[in-house]
């Protein structure tokens, strides 16, 4: 139901202009005779109290019109003076005195032509001061005393709101069908649009009642409408279909026909459905076709693990290939709904928006695995449970600035669209959190050389006229104990003889291990002293692949930038990094959607089931489509989940359901929401910091 001001509004301002527009009452004066003294100055009173009200200043208004009254008392304009004290009542939120007035002049001014407006502004009073019954007992006993259509057509159009305001809807309808009989045609539009609106508040019994007595006429063909849209949200199909048969045989050019018409499409699609088959798109060929079969894989392991289980409805599992391809996807889709009859759909990976936008048009929900930004405002029935760069920024530098307490960080980013997204991503979220960004700079995507983007960073790269003093801050000591490495990790990686190493990658001169000798008859030639960096930040963001922060981080310390946090993305998280990188990334923090080595029993226990029968440990991708896969097929042997629109609903009001990737729920809008993981690099290997 609307609210107050909605259904209200409208009477309100009406009464309003009532009192701008309200002359003088006609008073029976004999033409031949000139108006009295009285009457000239009480009408040139009035109309300074006409100005005063415009200017808002209510209470010299009614003083005027109460002192004229007082000196007038049952005199002429005496009816008009108590209707405008009434309105200004009104305007001033008190309605008690409005209605003091107003019955005043019922009873003191019985034969005044105001005495209508005066009994229906007593009706109106009640309902603003939300005593709503009292209204309606007010209009009935004022219908007594109407004569005309019009007056009646008022006061029951006023009944109907005041019923409306009451949560009696179906007198609500009786009442403003009433008004839209007695009513100019002019006028019936508008009461018709307050009768569409009280009708989607009508439950089965209320509507079945009400066709009773409408029958065919007026507005029966609204009426049947709602009642196959309640049949629907019971997921009563065929009483469903069998209400808009009806509609369309007597109401074939309805205003309405077309959301009819939609609805029965709806329903019919719903006649098809199988609630335990779901589809999945995957590309499992083309160009992406190893990503696809990886993400087969968990929902293979996920179908397995729940069709065992006992007292649980089999699912099955329709699989369409999308070979990487947007109109592929989206025959996909419609192929799932129209020939097989699925009640969701999980996927695609590549494709996401083609077949998000043919899922919504055939009213299917679809699990899409993408980081595409905002693929759930495509519609109600898409959904998306997968990793996004939002998620990954916003745990980053939420741990970063609150749990470490480094509020001064960098960004060096490659200089494409991955990288773009994640500078602007971070920078926003940073500035929410209450974070500094104080440098950024950025490099090629082919560059294997950061040495101009480093020094650019820490003020080296162009001349300085001075040198700043060196300062010691209290982030740098937290930094040294965040940073600290166990023993065994300081010391180099051996190789697969269990030689000591130097850094792959690296040329001799930036190595750690390498020392630089001189011959002893010949002392070092004397180098120009090169100016310090300024390092004025704690932390630096890097939004590329491992493979690239394998050669960046490694000349940070060659230019002298020490104790600084390195932060990355989910493509750092890859045990390649330590062994290429090794003590220049120690400490570094990672985003990511799953943690294989994750302490929780329900990972370990995926981690060994996944191992067990695909020989191999699984991935964020894996684990990933395992999740999505389970909850719906938990959701679909809901009993409550018979449809695809009641799939939907549980989707929408699924909360913190226990998955690998962590506990996910969706918003409002369809995505997903889920505390994801954070690793800290720690020797040789990645560690939990949170969950």
């Amino acid at each position: 139901m609307q609210s107050k001001n909605t259904f209200f509004g409208a009477f309100i301002v009406v009464g309003l202009l009532c009192l701008l527009a309200c002359a003088p009452a006609p008073v029976a004066i004999k033409e031949k005779l000139p108006p009295s003294p009285e009457l000239i100055q009480a009408l040139e009173r009035f109309k300074t109290a006409e100005d005063l009200f415009q200017q808002q200043a209510y209470s010299e208004a009614i003083a005027i019109y109460q002192d004229h009254l007082r000196r007038f008392p049952r005199g002429p304009l005496g009816d008009t003076a108590l209707m405008k004290t009434g309105l200004i009542c009104m305007a001033m939120k008190d309605y008690l005195q409005a209605r003091h007035m107003f019955k005043r002049l019922v009873h003191e001014y019985p034969k005044s032509s105001l005495v209508e407006d005066a009994r229906f502004n007593v009706i109106l009073a009640y309902y603003e001061q939300g005593s709503y019954s009292a209204a309606i007992k007010s209009a009935i006993s004022a219908l007594g005393f109407a004569a005309t259509r019009y007056q009646k057509s008022r006061i029951y159009d006023l009944m109907g709101y005041s019923y409306s305001a009451n949560n009696e809807f179906e007198d609500a309808i009786k009442s403003y069908m009433i008004a839209y009989e007695l009513a100019e045609p002019q006028k019936r539009t508008e009461i018709l649009s307050k009768v569409k609106e009280v009708i989607a508040c009508l439950k089965e019994p209320e509507l079945n009642s009400l066709l009773e007595v409408y029958k065919h006429r007026v507005p029966s063909g609204h009426l049947r409408l709602q009642l196959a849209k309640e049949y629907a949200s019971e997921d009563r199909i065929q009483p469903a279909i069998d209400v808009l048969s009806d509609f369309f045989s007597l109401f074939p050019q309805h205003e309405e026909l077309e959301t009819a018409m939609a609805l029965m499409d709806e329903l019919k699609l719903g006649l098809l459905t199988n609630r335990f088959s779901i589809g999945c798109i995957l590309p499992l060929s083309g160009p992406y076709e190893k990503f696809g079969n990886r993400a087969l894989t968990g929902i293979e392991l996920a179908l397995n693990q729940f069709n065992t289980q006992p007292d649980v409805n089999q699912i099955q599992l329709v699989i369409k290939d999308s070979k990487g391809d947007p109109n592929e996807a989206a025959r996909a889709v419609e192929s799932l709904v129209l020939d097989d009859g699925v009640i969701g759909i999980i996927g695609p990976m590549i494709t996401s928006e083609s077949a998000a936008v043919q899922a919504q048009a055939l009213k299917v929900p679809i699990m899409t695995l993408t980081q595409k930004p905002d693929i759930t405002k495509l519609g109600d029935y898409v959904f998306r449970d997968f990793l996004t760069l939002s998620q990954q920024v916003k745990a980053v530098v939420s741990y970063t600035v609150h749990e470490l307490g480094i509020k001064r960080i960098a960004i060096l980013y490659p200089e494409e669209r991955y990288g773009i997204a994640s500078m602007n991503t971070f920078w926003d979220v940073s500035i929410l959190h209450g974070a500094e960004i104080v440098g950024v700079e950025s490099y090629g995507p082919d560059q294997t050389d950061f040495a101009d983007a480093i020094k650019k960073l820490v003020g080296l790269y162009y001349p300085r006229p001075e040198e700043p003093e060196e300062e010691s801050t209290e982030q740098t000591e937290i930094l040294f104990e965040f940073l600290a490495v166990e023993e065994e990790a300081e010391a180099p990686f051996p190789d697969t003889q269990g030689n000591q190493t130097s850094q792959p990658g690296l040329p001799p001169s930036l190595s750690p291990l390498d020392e630089t000798s001189f011959p002893e008859d010949q002392p070092p030639e004397q180098e120009q002293e090169e100016p310090a960096p300024i390092v004025d930040f704690g932390a630096v963001f890097i939004p590329d692949t491992f493979e690239k922060v394998s050669m960046i981080a490694p000349q940070f310390p060659y230019y002298d930038v020490a104790n600084v946090l390195l932060l990355g993305t989910n493509l750092w998280h890859s045990d390649k990094l330590i062994q290429m990188a090794r003590s220049y990334v120690q400490g570094a923090v990672v985003p990511d959607g799953f943690f294989r080595n994750s302490p929780s029993p329900s990972v370990q226990n995926f981690v060994k089931s996944f191992k067990d029968v695909f020989g191999i440990p699984p991935g964020y991708l894996e684990a990933q489509t395992y999740d999505a896969a389970s909850i719906l097929f938990q959701l679909v042997n809901k009993p409550e989940v018979r449809s695809r629109r009641k799939m939907k609903l549980a989707i929408m009001e699924l909360k913190d359901f226990p998955g690998v990737t962590g506990r996910t729920s969706f918003d409002e809008t369809g995505d997903v929401s889920k505390q994801i993981y954070l690793l800290k690099i720690k020797g040789g290997r990645f560690v939990q910091v949170e969950p």
